[in-house]
């Protein structure tokens, strides 16, 4: 995969999209495609750091979110009508599940 720069910290997706931005100021670089070396190349080089330089660090001992009691309720019903083999009932009750904890984290419930 192939990124351009103009060496000054600037980067483009496109060959057209350098052109526009840096002019005949560009540089071709090969870029991993595996995703590991991926994100150690664009870590290194700082590609994108301008647009995520002001977002807060994230939080790396995040908890994880817990269901309410109310789609807790929901989804426990619905494993167990997938234990019976009542694949629509189980997907139904799951759905709505999920939707009461997604209005919930919306402050809609």
């Amino acid at each position: 995969m192939k990124l351009y720069t103009n060496n000054r910290g600037d980067w483009a997706g496109t060959q057209a999209d350098a052109r526009k931005q840096f002019g005949k100021e560009r540089r071709t670089i090969e870029v991993p495609t595996d995703k590991p070396n991926l994100m150690a190349f664009l870590n290194q080089n700082k590609v994108g750091s301008s647009v995520v330089q002001n977002a807060p660090e994230p939080d790396v001992q995040a908890q994880p979110e817990l269901l309410s009691r109310n789609a807790t309720s929901w989804v426990a019903w619905a494993l167990d009508k997938l234990r019976h083999g009542e694949r629509r009932e189980a997907e139904a009750m799951l759905k709505r599940g999920l939707t009461i904890q997604y209005a919930m984290l919306k402050g809609e419930a």
